[in-house]
């Protein structure tokens, strides 16, 4: 029997920006760090070239859509590929679903985990609402570099008792995080590893004890899916809405969820759960709950809970996509969501 593989994939930035910090010259030498993180349970594997894409933001971004969507169907259609995932996120990928045939996942014999986040918002759904497809919004490792920079920027007391600035402590730390998320990962991909992210409500009335299922990411690429072919993948009936995003102006933001409200999406959720809004050190969640009473006069005891470690921060936790949660909330407006071993 074949060995299992876990398949990297880089469908939106590139990868070489990355490698310096990490300490390797190549995507063959990113793989062969991976792989000696996971052990030989798995078989890591990579097309690298496409790690090694050229990005000009003026022509098109990247010019290997075609490669970039085969690559992803030919890891979705492989039932020895136990898991995707995505070393970064970035831009250029959303256009490329529709060169996918997503069909292959029904005639997988084996299940597919998938992590990625922000760009990869549509695949994570996608992927997620099919039997076999487990998809996981959880950060491309490659963000490490920002999100770590970010964590010693807000929290200035990490460097005064080692002198470091924040670039030099992202260094400091990067590797053991780095392997920390491939074991994390190993550990989601056997089915052995629980889930429980810790949220606040910000209004509305709950139980103190329900189920919930969550659709979503990122607010910006989300907004995309409605409308499209894609659109059941993520539809808010009966089910939670998350919602994240980063360094954009709140208009913005109010624009993106305008198309969710114009969509009748806030009107059939059962609640929000919106995770990590900033504009550099600045938090801006206070200012998305504002924008939603506007946007959903009609229900304006409408759940919404925030949760600080989901979206484009660090540490991030990994949120299951169309599984459902067991959720308690304490009367002192505590909520916790935990998945039993996915």
């Amino acid at each position: 029997m074949a060995i299992p593989r876990i398949h990297l994939i880089a469908p939106a930035g590139p990868c070489t920006s990355f490698y310096g910090a990490i300490g390797v010259n190549s995507g063959d030498q990113l793989v062969a760090r991976i792989q000696e993180t996971v052990g030989a349970t798995y078989r890591v594997t990579a097309r690298t070239e496409l790690f090694d894409a050229r990005e000009d933001a003026l022509r098109g971004g990247r010019t290997d859509d075609v490669q970039r969507a085969i690559d992803i169907q030919n890891a979705m259609e492989d039932s020895s590929v136990a898991a995707i995932v995505t070393l970064r996120g970035g831009a250029w990928c959303t256009r490329i679903l529709p060169r996918i045939d997503f069909s292959v996942m029904d005639q997988r014999t084996l299940p597919v985990a998938f992590f990625g986040f922000s760009e990869l918002t549509p695949l994570a759904n996608i992927i997620g609402a099919h039997d076999l497809g487990i998809g996981y919004y959880d950060m491309g490792p490659v963000f490490l570099g920002y999100g770590l920079r970010h964590y010693a920027e807000k929290n200035p007391n990490v460097l005064a008792r080692r002198e470091m600035n924040p670039k030099d402590w992202m260094r400091s730390q990067l590797d053991d995080c780095f392997r920390e998320f491939f074991r994390r990962t190993v550990g989601s991909i056997r089915a052995q590893r629980p889930i429980e992210i810790q949220a606040k409500r910000l209004q509305g009335d709950l139980p103190d004890a329900f189920g919930a299922t969550f659709v979503g990411g990122n607010l910006t690429v989300l907004s995309t899916m409605v409308g499209s072919r894609y659109e059941s993948s993520i539809d808010p009936e009966g089910r939670w809405i998350v919602l994240e995003d980063y360094n954009d102006k709140p208009e913005r933001f109010d624009r993106f969820l305008s198309h969710f409200t114009l969509a009748g999406y806030f009107d059939r959720c059962r609640g929000v759960l919106l995770g990590d809004f900033h504009f550099g050190e600045r938090n801006l969640v206070d200012a998305i709950v504002t924008m939603l009473r506007y946007h959903v006069p009609d229900r304006p005891n409408m759940p919404i809970l925030y949760a600080p470690t989901v979206g484009h921060t660090w540490p991030m936790d990994s949120l299951p996509i169309h599984r459902e949660a067991s959720v308690v909330h304490s009367p002192d407006g505590n909520v916790v969501l935990r998945w039993g071993a996915t």
